[in-house]
């Protein structure tokens, strides 16, 4: 009997939940939500139950407002902030150390909203605030909540900016987490040029579950723009779909696809209903995908 690689291992198991995934009707690329959708999974009460939350398990060893008491630490000094001014570092010290006399005690749910309150007593800004209207607002705050997709902080707003265009390193880290595969200790094989980027570990565990591969130079090029038929092929190897056909399944050819390098991971993307053409019967492989876009595409195959 052959024996199966570590990396073989791997991607059959990200095979078998992309397949979970897959189970489940997908939405058309760019629908735009529903009134009920758009009143729906509203995040506002998040720092409300935080803080009570907060009040409830850590209010006697660290006061209403953070600063501690006694010998248990501030949670709201620049030294703080500096240390664990993201969601997952606040995550990591706060769901281990607290409750002081019972901590890693509370659900993760709780642990979150806890977090939350503690970002915001920092000025940290936790909620998305430029998606409210968007189209793909459901699909964003999903991933959000997942903490698969981040955001940019600019003037103590959280923005997500939907309508930028996302890049390579972005796109397989946003994917690895919300697929949430088992993260690779390696540095990537025989890339070049990510040694330094804060994506590094995300990019790959991508190569090693043979999602992505680099360029022929040896580069991964992980700050720049990711294109339709780029994302195409690496949902096409995330799923292991079949690309055995073509346009057969689809209700038509796309008219800009033949002999491009990725028509047949184009088609079966389409088959699995993970991406759509455009109404002048074009696929346009070569256009580059914005943020929102992608987190459309990723929430589809997130299980």
């Amino acid at each position: 009997m052959p024996l199966i690689t570590d990396r073989q291992r791997k991607w059959l198991i990200a095979a078998a939940i992309g397949t979970v995934a897959l189970a489940a009707a997908a939405l058309p690329f760019q629908q735009p939500p529903t009134s009920a959708q758009t009143n729906a999974g509203s995040a506002s009460g998040t720092l409300s139950s935080g803080e009570e939350l907060y009040k409830q398990h850590c209010l006697s060893c660290h006061a209403a407002d953070g600063a501690g008491r006694g010998s248990n630490p501030a949670l709201t000094t620049e030294r703080f902030k500096k240390k664990y001014g993201t969601f997952e570092e606040a995550y990591g010290y706060i769901s281990t150390e607290m409750p002081q006399n019972a901590p890693a005690t509370l659900r993760n749910e709780d642990y979150e909203a806890i977090v939350n309150y503690v970002l915001s007593l920092n000025g940290i800004p936790t909620e998305l605030s430029d998606i409210e209207a968007h189209w793909a607002r459901d699909s964003i705050l999903a991933l959000h909540r997942k903490r698969a997709v981040d955001g940019y902080i600019e003037d103590g707003k959280l923005l997500y900016k939907p309508e930028q265009n996302i890049t390579r390193a972005e796109l397989i880290t946003y994917l690895v987490k919300a697929k949430q595969l088992f993260l690779s200790n390696g540095s990537g094989p025989d890339i070049t040029d990510i040694a330094k980027s804060p994506y590094k570990t995300y990019i790959a565990t991508s190569i090693e579950y043979g999602i992505v591969d680099g360029y022929p130079d040896s580069t991964f090029r992980p700050d720049q723009e990711i294109t339709r038929s780029e994302i195409a092929a690496i949902l096409t190897r995330s799923e292991a779909l079949d690309t055995s056909g073509q346009d057969g399944g689809t209700a038509a050819a796309f008219g800009d696809v033949e002999g491009h390098w990725a028509e047949g991971l184009i088609y079966a993307a389409v088959r699995a209903e993970l991406f759509d053409g455009y109404d002048d019967g074009t696929f346009r492989p070569d256009r580059p995908i914005t943020r929102a876009e992608a987190a459309a595409v990723i929430a589809r195959v997130s299980p």
